[in-house]
């Protein structure tokens, strides 16, 4: 007859609680979701250095890469599109880590410390369509 009564009674209310909390169930172990993994192409090194003439140089879009610019005096270098400014030394080139994912061309500005002018290019980083 107890097991009979025991089994209709109700549990015991928590104390000072008007909320009925149930324990938190646990979560059946299903098949790990898959997801769609999207490779990153390999970074590359693109340098700029002082010459005659700008230069542009080819970056596919979405690519990591490095961006070296060396420089013949000390100073400022600028991508301003890209809102990045790195310091640079002759033997110290500035140093940017990018990944550009519109196209477009960035315009790679000297500015050097000596001097009060305009920055002068060195260069245009074109962002182009992955081939």
């Amino acid at each position: 007859m107890a097991a009979i009564v025991s089994s209709i009674a109700r549990p015991p209310e928590r104390g000072g609680d008007d909320s009925t909390a149930t324990a938190p169930r646990a979560a059946k172990p299903g098949a790990p979701a898959a997801e769609p993994r999207t490779e990153t192409p390999e970074p590359t090194t693109i340098e700029f250095r002082p010459g005659a003439r700008p230069r542009t140089r080819k970056l596919e879009l979405g690519r990591p890469a490095t961006v070296l610019v060396d420089v013949k005096t000390a100073g400022q270098i600028e991508i301003p599109s890209l809102g990045l400014t790195e310091p640079a030394e002759p033997l110290t080139p500035a140093r940017f880590e990018v990944l550009v994912t519109t196209r477009g061309s960035h315009a790679i500005m000297a500015r050097p410390a000596a001097s009060d002018g305009p920055p002068s290019k060195v260069g245009t980083l074109k962002v182009v369509p992955a081939s």
